[in-house]
């Protein structure tokens, strides 16, 4: 496997839905994509990273803070209260500097194969749901800027560039 690279917006892999892994592929190694996938979103400094941000065309991304903790999701779903929503920053890897407001449930529940295709139901809350969503939308070519009104997206723009330019 090359060596994964991180793409950046305007990119037009970050904008187009992703087709579902198929777990049964002997070419796929997700014990190696995984290992690759979360050293390059912690060089990055990073606590989400979707297969299309490195620019592979399959459902899956790695969420966590440190090798040891990181999760990978394959063909990930979930369902959640959309009455129970909470609005935060979020950051993106491909946007780099930007942050934006993004309403999110405050929990979901998760269901999705790990590295070793064992698949997983999980309780997620708060910034871990945040980021499991944040990725999941990714694999469905929904961007940061998809979920904000355009003033708001041009004005968090402009910030990220003056505090680059500092």
């Amino acid at each position: 496997m090359a060596k994964l690279k991180l793409i950046h917006y305007p990119d037009p892999i970050l904008d187009k839905p992703l087709d579902p892994v198929d777990i049964n592929d002997p070419k796929f190694d997700p014990v190696e994509v995984k290992r690759q996938m979360v050293e390059l979103m912690i060089t990055e400094k990073g606590i989400g990273l979707s297969a299309n941000q490195v620019g592979l065309t399959k459902t899956f991304f790695v969420i966590g803070e440190d090798p040891a903790s990181a999760t990978m999701c394959i063909n990930p779903k979930f369902s959640a209260d959309a009455t129970d929503m909470v609005e935060d920053y979020e950051g993106c890897l491909s946007f780099p500097g930007v942050y934006v407001k993004i309403k999110r449930p405050r929990k979901i529940t998760a269901e999705f194969y790990n590295e070793k295709l064992e698949l997983i139901t999980s309780e997620l809350t708060n910034y871990t749901a945040r980021c499991y969503m944040h990725e999941l939308d990714h694999l469905l070519g929904i961007t940061m800027r998809d979920r904000v009104s355009k003033l708001r997206w041009d004005m968090a723009v402009k910030k990220a560039r003056k505090a680059l330019k500092r």
